[in-house]
């Protein structure tokens, strides 16, 4: 019995994912809140299940991070390619590609920033920068995070949240949420997110800044902003009124 139960549930899954899976990665990719993913779908599909879809493929394409940003983020994916000659006969090719960029390579030196950052790690010179957060010094937070961001590729900048703040405070456990000045919309996209531990850590992309710079006013935010292609991380602590 428990095993038909799980092969439905499995086979439920697959048939969702089939349907709609697609549509739900790409209103992702566009930054749809998942109440806003449900109502645009034309197959029926419950929150749960779109929940499910959407939080996979947030893992996998890197905006969420279960654990802390390292190296393990400019690691080469080994890839086949398939690739077929002018009389027909195909082959496959084995292609290393940096994540997150356009470039591939093939056996020519890597002169990337993942063949630094590799050869960094062995070599045991990576250290980490960090600096806490001083508005007298740095300014304006949402305007320093800003900056900092637009230096280099955007993905590789990430935020830490924990579970007190973005699993219960923001989600209205115990009762109607405080508002911290967050806009429907805000609120909506990490109602949609199911913060599965003490601390997640979060693309630092235009809206989470908002985000967090709306929190940090609000006296509630303190954690890490990591820049990865700079070393640096800014300890942010909670404001003080």
């Amino acid at each position: 019995m428990e095993e038909s139960r799980i092969f439905q549930s499995a086979l439920s899954n697959f048939a969702t994912d089939v349907a709609c899976g697609g549509a739900i990665r790409h209103l992702t990719d566009i930054g749809y809140t998942l109440d806003q993913i449900v109502a645009r779908l034309d197959y029926p599909v419950s929150r749960e299940k779109a929940q499910r879809i959407m939080m996979d493929y947030l893992y996998q394409s890197r905006v969420l991070l279960r654990e802390e940003p390292s190296d393990a983020l400019f690691e080469a994916q080994t890839q086949f390619v398939q690739e077929q000659d002018a009389y027909g006969r195909r082959t496959l090719r084995k292609v290393s590609a940096d994540h997150g960029s356009q470039n591939n390579m093939t056996g020519t030196t890597d002169l990337t920033v993942l063949s630094h950052r590799k050869k960094e790690a062995e070599t045991g010179n990576f250290l980490w920068k960090e600096v806490i957060y001083d508005a007298g010094r740095d300014g304006k937070l949402t305007e320093l995070l800003y900056r900092k961001c637009e230096e280099k590729e955007k993905r590789w900048h990430y935020m830490s949240c924990d579970y007190d703040l973005f699993g219960n405070d923001l989600m209205g456990q115990g009762g109607e949420p405080p508002q911290f000045g967050l806009n429907n919309r805000q609120r909506e996209y990490l109602a949609g997110i199911r913060w599965e531990k003490p601390v997640l850590y979060h693309r630092l992309d235009q809206r989470m800044r908002e985000i967090l710079g709306k929190l940090y006013e609000a006296g509630v935010y303190s954690g890490v902003c990591f820049f990865m292609e700079r070393r640096e991380k800014i300890i942010i602590l909670p404001k003080s009124h």
